[in-house]
């Protein structure tokens, strides 16, 4: 489990409270069928219900790891909901398989961490 996986080690690292940081998984909201990974793999809508099924939890794990520590939280999930709803080309700008960054999603990751941390 995620949670027991990541008790561990998080203390040590952490010098206090704002000095370690968490980006919560996340999975955008695409429509349809795409093709992930150079080996043709098709993704549909019932692997990503299946996988939000599965990430949900792990988000509310990395959540209370966040609260736990003391640490930043990047709510990468949420965010991308958003920005999907109100970007013309959709979710598909942001991750094309819903899951990996195109260079716009690593550039809107990047910029929400540096305001988080500023």
């Amino acid at each position: 489990m995620l949670s027991a996986a990541h008790r561990g080690p998080v203390g040590p690292l952490s010098a206090g409270p704002g000095t370690f940081g968490y980006i919560e998984p996340f999975l955008l909201p695409i429509r349809g069928v795409v093709e992930a990974g150079g080996g043709g793999v098709r993704i549909g809508e019932k692997e990503r219900e299946e996988w939000r099924a599965d990430l949900d939890p792990k988000i509310q794990v990395v959540r209370g790891l966040a609260r736990k520590y003391g640490a930043h939280l990047l709510a990468a999930d949420g965010m991308f909901a958003g920005l999907s709803s109100t970007t013309p080309n959709g979710p598909e700008h942001w991750a094309a398989d819903a899951v990996h960054p195109t260079p716009a999603g690593h550039a809107a990751l990047a910029e929400a961490w540096l305001r988080l941390v500023a």
